[in-house]
This record gives structure tokens, sequence and C-alpha cells, in this order.
């Protein structure tokens, strides 16, 4: 750079700047090819997991028997239960009306799942007869006072599972 006018050096620090930010352009495009290719798979993933959602709800809604019209699905999963803690439960709470007749019906794809319906603090109805040990698929509730009742679905023993759960309107 000795004996260089002080043009060309600036022109050649020009330069210079320029090759590396077109360095840092390229390598910042290539962390976003990356991201937009990790944006499309994370994308491709959750619409396959929805895709599958939505078969194993209708094809569960498809068993809930003849005059059942589809009104909620309850897609559970939970881990199996900690020695000396409560057994994991999913809850939800639902708005039914009196003087009609609910039906429940569950699907299993892992474990044993119980529905429970619950109304202020009484279980009302039970897919799963502690005494006899009997099961009860589908269920059917026939509601007599319109208000608010949790429904509640766990798996027999605390055991982990996965379920899915529908509730339907049976006609009269």
């Amino acid at each position: 750079m000795k004996g260089e006018s002080q043009k060309s050096k600036v022109v050649k620090l020009k330069v210079i700047k320029l090759k590396v930010v077109k360095s840092i352009k390229s390598v910042k495009s290539l962390g976003s090819l990356k991201a937009v290719i990790a944006i499309i798979l994370a994308l491709t993933m959750i619409s396959m997991v929805q895709s599958d959602r939505k078969e194993r709800v209708q094809e569960c809604a498809s068993k809930a028997g003849e005059g059942a019209i589809y009104l909620k699905e309850f897609v559970v999963s939970l881990p199996k239960g900690v020695k000396d803690e409560a057994p994991p439960v999913y809850r939800q709470a639902v708005i039914l009306r009196g003087n009609n007749i609910y039906r429940f019906n569950l699907c299993n794809d892992k474990g044993q799942a119980i529905i429970r319906i619950y109304d202020n603090t009484n279980m009302v109805v039970s897919s799963y007869d502690t005494r006899t040990k009997k099961e009860y698929n589908p269920i059917n509730f026939l509601c007599r006072k319109t208000g608010q009742y949790t429904i509640m679905i766990n798996f027999r023993d605390g055991k982990a599972g996965e379920a899915v759960g529908i509730m339907s309107h049976v006609m009269k």
C-alpha cells in the first residue's frame, strides 16, 4: 500500500468491505435457508399430527352408535402416575342442557381409559364400575338439569395412555 494514492486505498478498502458484506450475507442466507427448511419441516410434522388426530377423532365418532350426533371430542394423552400421588387426569368443563341424552364413547390407543362425568360435586356417571370391575362403552347420560359438568378422563391403575373421547347428543 506504500506509494499508492489515497484514492486507490479507499477503492481497495471498499472492495474488501463489499466482499466481507457479501460473505456475511451468504452466511446469513444459508442460515435463513436452514431456518426456512426447519419451519417447513415443522409445519409438515404439525400437519401430519393434525391429520392423524382428525382421522382418530372421525374413526371414534363413527363408533358412537346409531342416532348419535357428534358434539365434541376429547383427545387425551397422559403420562404414568407417580407413586403416592394422585394419578394424572384430563379435565374439561362442558355445559349440558337438561332433558337431553348425551352419549360418551372412548377409543383407546394405549391404556384403558375411564370417563367420569361430575356435576358440581358428585359423580353422575362413569364408564367403569369399581365394584364389578366392568367397563361400559359407550355410556348414555340423561342430563336432568342444565348446567356446567366436568368431564374427567384417566387411565386404569394410573398407567400412561392415549385415547379419544367423543361426546354426542342422542335423539330421544
